[in-house]
């Protein structure tokens, strides 16, 4: 029987350091959307402390419109919770990510979301998360219809050695889901969660964390959760980060 679908309020993860070997660290998420084949073996654990693991997909990028070929059904095939056949106890997928400016392939958008539909049409019961960074029409579309189940702004302030978004930036990002009535199922990515500096020195403080957070909870009071990206960054101050990050989480929005 198919796992039940996560619930809000939705505490999630991309990429969070030393899940293969640690993964109580992420008692506090309720979602991982960034399984690969490696973590098959951490998956019982996620369940057993109530993380649900979402299956890595491709979503409309440059990368995934050279395999697709122009075929719906590869989008469609991206959508299934299995991987390689087996059904592992994934809740579903993460798609990773909409992002449909390269001009080489000016319909691979299109394309896509008739494969997802397709998809969700054979996996119905599936938890479906799509990150995103510049929502258009088609992207919302699939979200209003539930296509998609939760969509992930990445509003990232932090990105080492390049730099990142203000908080003017990630509203921009935000306001078409409200304006399209859709904040009820959309949450933010915050990160990157490094507390080591980079090349200019910036690193992710717990005081930079807790301040967009709550800015983005006083404006859209609406969403129902919040998500954190990960680096290969595991030093001591960078897991006491992610401690924090929990406990901001639980206290924004508590379980009930």
């Amino acid at each position: 029987s198919p796992l039940p679908k996560p619930t809000a309020p939705f505490i999630a993860w991309f990429e969070p350091p030393l899940l293969d070997t640690r993964p109580e660290l992420y008692r506090g998420a309720s979602l991982i959307t960034s399984l690969v084949e490696r973590h098959a073996t951490v998956v019982p654990q996620l369940v057993a402390q109530g993380t649900s693991g979402l299956r890595w997909a491709f979503g409309p990028t440059s990368a995934a419109a050279e395999h697709s070929k122009g075929q719906a059904e590869f989008y469609a095939a991206q959508m299934s919770p299995m991987m390689r056949g087996v059904a592992l106890p994934f809740a579903g997928v993460g798609i990773d990510e909409w992002n449909t400016g390269d001009p080489r392939f000016p319909q691979e958008r299109d394309i896509a979301a008739a494969g997802f539909r397709q998809g969700r049409t054979r996996w119905p019961h599936a938890f479906v998360v799509a990150w995103v960074t510049q929502p258009d029409k088609v992207f919302l579309s699939l979200l209003a219809d539930r296509t998609f189940d939760l969509a992930i702004v990445e509003g990232y302030s932090f990105i080492p050695d390049v730099g990142g978004l203000d908080f003017d930036g990630i509203v921009r990002r935000c306001e078409p889901f409200k304006r399209a009535g859709l904040l009820d199922r959309t949450i933010v990515c915050l990160g990157y969660l490094s507390a080591t500096p980079d090349k200019q020195g910036r690193s992710m403080s717990f005081v930079d964390l807790q301040r967009l957070a709550r800015a983005l909870h006083k404006r859209y009071p609406e969403m129902p959760g919040l998500a954190f990206y990960g680096t290969k960054d595991a030093s001591p101050a960078t897991l006491e980060l992610i401690e924090l990050a929990h406990q901001l989480a639980a206290e924004l929005f508590p379980r009930k």
